[in-house]
C-alpha cells in the first residue's frame, strides 16, 4: 500500500481529535457579575486544553516526519498506526476527565493519572512505529535513518517523562500536569529546531 493512503486517513483522525478538544471548554452558566470568577475557576480545563492541543499537534508533525520518508507500508505498520490512532482519539476524553475532576481530591489523582497514562500509550505506539521502520529498512526511502534515530531519542524521553507523570499523579496531580506541560513545550521547541536544521 502507498503511504499516502495511510497518511490521509491518519490526518483525518488527528484533525477530529484536535477539534474535539475545544468542546471540553464550557461557557459558565452564572448570574451577572460573576463571570470572571467562574471562568478563572475553570483553569484546569484551559491548561489541559493547551497541553493536549500542543501535544497532539507535535504528534501530527512527527507523524508526517516519519511518513514523508516511508516508501512502502506493510500490514504490521498499518496495525501499529491504528494502535497509535486509538490513543490519539482517546485524548479528548481523558483531557475532559482530568479537567473535570482536577479539584476533586482522590478522584483528581485517578483522573490525571489516566490522562498521563493515555500519553504513555501514545508514546509507546510511536516508538513501535519507529522501531518497525528501523527493523525493516526496505519500507523506508532515503535519508530516513537520521530522522528515525532523532525521533527515537525524543520518544524515549517522552515515555520516561509520561511514566513519571503517571506515577506522580497518584500523589501530586498538579505536578503531573506540570510535567505534561513542560514536555509539550519541549517537543514544540524540539520540532522547531529540527525544522531549522533541515532548511
Amino acid at each position: 500500500m502507498k503511504p499516502s493512503r495511510m497518511e490521509a486517513f491518519s490526518d483525518g483522525v488527528f484533525a477530529v481529535a484536535i477539534t474535539l478538544l475545544v468542546f471540553n471548554l464550557k461557557v459558565p452558566d452564572v448570574s451577572a457579575g460573576h463571570l470572571g470568577t467562574s471562568l478563572s475557576s475553570q483553569w484546569p480545563s484551559y491548561v489541559a486544553y493547551v497541553i493536549s492541543f500542543l501535544s497532539i499537534g507535535v504528534c501530527w508533525v512527527n507523524h508526517h516526519s516519519i511518513l514523508d520518508r516511508v516508501a512502502m507500508v506493510d500490514r504490521n505498520l498499518l496495525f501499529t498506526n491504528l494502535g497509535l490512532l486509538l490513543g490519539i482519539v482517546s485524548i479528548p476524553f481523558t483531557t475532559s476527565l482530568a479537567a473535570t475532576w482536577f479539584n476533586q481530591g482522590s478522584n483528581a489523582r485517578l483522573a490525571v493519572g489516566i490522562y498521563c497514562a493515555n500519553w504513555v500509550y501514545v508514546s509507546c505506539f510511536f516508538m513501535l512505529t519507529i522501531h518497525h521502520l528501523m527493523e525493516h529498512e526496505h519500507l523506508s526511502s532515503n535519508a530516513t535513518g537520521t530522522t528515525l534515530r532523532s525521533l527515537w531519542r525524543k520518544g524515549s524521553i517522552g515515555i520516561v517523562a509520561y511514566l513519571s507523570a503517571t506515577l506522580c499523579a497518584l500523589f501530586y496531580p498538579v505536578v503531573a500536569f506540570s510535567i505534561c506541560l513542560i514536555l509539550a513545550a519541549y517537543y514544540v521547541f524540539g520540532v522547531a529546531e529540527d525544522a531549522r536544521k533541515t532548511e
